[in-house]
């Protein structure tokens, strides 16, 4: 929770910070006269720091204090999409919700792809039945890809009740047994019933089931676009506040902290090491993944964090500037934006300080300050 607040509460994606981060360097990247003026070569800053550039062996100088000298941050010119939705994506939301809906009735027609078939069966190699051959009322939807090349194909036309054998034969190379790989096989396959994918119709008898808050197809279509529009603004302002926010600290000298840009890289391995532990792999191996080492990926997370330390000093900064202040209000309303009953339980989160909300309504409202003093351009998506 700790994380979510200190990286996305103040109008920041973590995603653009962590993912983001992990490419080339762009106009926002800190320029090679920052880099030279934030690090030093030679056994004086060796001592100090003792960490090595993986690039030419030389040493990043410690900065114990950082330091910011604000740019102009009012008038800032921005151009933002306009929010606007068409019957279109309605129809696609509606859709998709549709088809989520849709249940399996049985059926005594023959089975199409797209059908579940009910079915026992049991797998014989060489006449013999193998381990992990065979199961019973196994519900299986013909199309999924579930079991090896022509068991489901060959479900295709079946009916309830039918008897059928399947000579196959297992793919090679096999991964989930490579003992198999390559071999025959048949399997004896008896279907217990066949179940239609049965989509609801739009209907305002469904509508009154599933919305009763709109009651009515129209009354579902008008809360929908609301739905559309606002998530559309949402991505336009918070786009449009990246953009400023960005520009804010183009114009502004900033000396980060070393110890607060570590901290800041410590949160954002962390997180993606949870994340990639979520999917079996440690840290160098999602790495991998991103097409670079551990030392590549640790290098473009060092970028983005200093530049997430740039955009938090910014925004203190012009806080400080325009002397706001935090009221219990403020903090109450924050704990409700982010679906919290009341500040009391939104403090019950770990890591969750009442500091750290206020710090957070704080750069909430430095970062209104830019939105509400641009000078905003508005053009059709």
């Amino acid at each position: 929770m700790r994380k979510f607040i200190k990286a996305g509460l103040c109008g920041l994606t973590a995603a653009m910070l962590v993912c983001g981060g992990c490419s080339a360097k762009t106009e926002n990247s800190p320029s090679a006269q920052e880099e030279n003026a934030e690090t030093k070569s030679g056994a004086e800053s060796g001592a100090q720091d003792g960490e090595t550039s993986a690039e030419d062996g030389a040493t990043e100088e410690y900065i114990a204090e950082g330091s910011i000298t604000l740019g102009d941050y009012k008038g800032i010119p921005v151009t933002v999409g306009k929010a606007e939705v068409t019957e279109e994506e309605i129809d696609q939301v509606i859709e998709n919700y549709l088809n989520s809906s849709a249940t399996y009735e049985e059926s005594d027609e023959a089975a199409a792809l797209g059908d579940t078939v009910n079915i026992d069966y049991k797998g014989l190699m060489d006449g013999e039945a193998f381990d992990r051959g065979s199961d019973t009322n196994f519900d299986l939807l013909l199309g999924s890809g579930r079991f090896i090349a022509g068991f489901e194909d060959g479900l295709v036309g079946v009916k309830k009740g039918e008897k059928r054998d399947l000579n196959l034969s297992f793919p090679d190379p096999y991964l989930n047994n490579p003992d198999m790989a390559g071999r025959a096989v048949v399997f004896e396959v008896t279907v217990n019933a066949v179940k239609k994918r049965v989509v609801p119709e739009l209907t305002d008898e469904f509508v009154a089931a599933s919305f009763p808050e709109d009651k009515t197809v129209e009354g579902l279509r008008k809360s929908l676009r609301e739905m559309l529009l606002n998530q559309k603004q949402s991505q336009i302002d918070n786009s449009r506040d990246s953009q400023l926010l960005d520009e804010a600290v183009n114009r502004s000298e900033i000396v980060c902290a070393t110890d607060r840009v570590n901290e800041a890289m410590d949160l954002q391995i962390d997180s993606i090491t949870r994340m990639a532990a979520g999917y079996g792999y440690d840290l160098a191996s999602y790495a991998g993944l991103m097409g670079m080492d551990e030392a590549g990926l640790r290098a473009e997370l060092k970028e983005a964090a200093i530049y997430m330390v740039k955009q938090e000093m910014t925004l203190d900064a012009i806080a400080e500037a325009e002397g706001i202040t935090v009221s219990g209000e403020d903090k109450e309303a924050l704990a409700k934006e982010y679906g919290y009953e009341s500040l009391s339980d939104i403090l019950k989160s770990e890591g969750v300080t009442e500091e750290l909300v206020e710090d957070t309504v704080r750069k909430q409202k430095a970062l209104r300050v830019l939105s509400d003093n641009a000078q905003i351009t508005e053009e059709a998506q």
